[in-house]
């Protein structure tokens, strides 16, 4: 219920995220089509860009919200790690246009009104602004994260732009543009680089980064009655769930209370390390009759087996 709430505000976020975007990318058409500024209208392609991810970051958001089914116990999570990795692929391709954009007018600049260039890109700071403080509380859902390195790329090409333009004012400087342009890549495709790992991260079910796992067998190890946490395995159901399986062995004396053993790890697990969703199986050195939660590790058999045993060898 947490995550499904978390996800429709997220969702509700980036709708208006795409509203503010479609208007940033009227005010860069105008304006570099006015200005005859071509840094606007490149960066104008690289909004649309930001439209497509948007709206496809909304979609993800929505199929992270469908209930689990019969056929996707898991339910739709990583729908949005999809998107997400969709999203840093489109952001390596606009990093290559503009390498290659400005590569060619250093060679070739043309004529700017800086004037017009820059309060082009004062508007598009400002709305990239507004729209990444909206998204910001919500950047640990990596489709969300993913829609705002977009958006940061928008802030950081506007911020170029402005100070591109008023060097052009001040000093008739035109390669200022291209080589501002240069550097707005590096940091887009720094930007994408880290999504695609978080993403590649998850899919690959890796241990999550911020986790390690003998921290958690340490605190497992804590709950009376537990005696060792093997076969351990921490992985990522999507940006914000975790799961984790494991063998648990338990005092051969506390069998019986294996159920409120249970419970405690399960509570230790959720609180330190927000890991919610567990399957456990406990084991015992020695297992008796009718103990239900009880199953031996390899190599130790069931006391029912070894009293079989020597009473046969007994009897031989």
């Amino acid at each position: 219920m947490q995550l499904a709430n978390v996800s429709s505000g997220a969702a509700a976020r980036v709708r208006l995220a795409l509203l503010l975007t479609a208007i940033v990318l009227a005010v860069e058409v105008v304006g570099g089509l006015w200005a005859h500024s071509l840094a606007l209208l490149s960066d104008a392609g690289h909004v649309v860009t930001d439209l497509v991810v948007l709206a496809l970051s909304s979609f993800a958001l929505a199929q992270v919200q469908r209930p689990a089914s019969a056929r996707r116990s898991f339910g739709y999570q990583r729908v949005g790690i999809l998107v997400a990795l969709a999203n840093a692929l489109l952001l390596g391709a606009i990093v290559v246009g503009i390498v290659f954009e400005a590569v060619r007018r250093l060679q070739h600049p043309g004529a700017v009104q800086g004037g017009l260039m820059a309060a082009a890109a004062v508007v598009g700071l400002v709305i990239s602004l507004v729209i990444a403080r909206s998204l910001q509380p919500m950047q640990g859902d990596l489709t969300v994260r993913s829609a705002l390195m977009h958006i940061w790329g928008d802030a950081w090409a506007s911020g170029g732009i402005i100070v591109a333009g008023v060097l052009i004012v001040l000093t008739g400087w035109l390669p200022i543009d291209p080589l501002l342009s240069l550097a707005i890549a590096a940091l887009i495709a720094w930007s994408a680089w880290r999504v695609v790992k978080a993403g590649v991260d998850i899919l690959l079910e890796s241990t999550p980064s911020d986790l390690r796992t003998d921290s958690v067998v340490t605190a497992v190890k804590r709950v009376p009655g537990v005696r060792d946490l093997h076969d351990l395995h921490i992985w990522s159901l999507g940006a914000q769930t975790r799961a984790m399986s494991a063998h648990l062995l338990i005092d051969d004396q506390r069998v019986a209370q294996a159920q409120d053993i249970l419970a405690e790890v399960r509570e230790v697990l959720a609180h330190e390390f927000e890991i919610e969703h567990t399957t456990i199986q406990f084991e015992s050195l020695v297992c008796r009759p009718g103990d239900v939660f009880c199953v031996q590790p390899d190599g130790h058999p069931h006391l029912d087996d070894a009293h079989d045993r020597m009473t046969r060898r007994a009897a031989g």
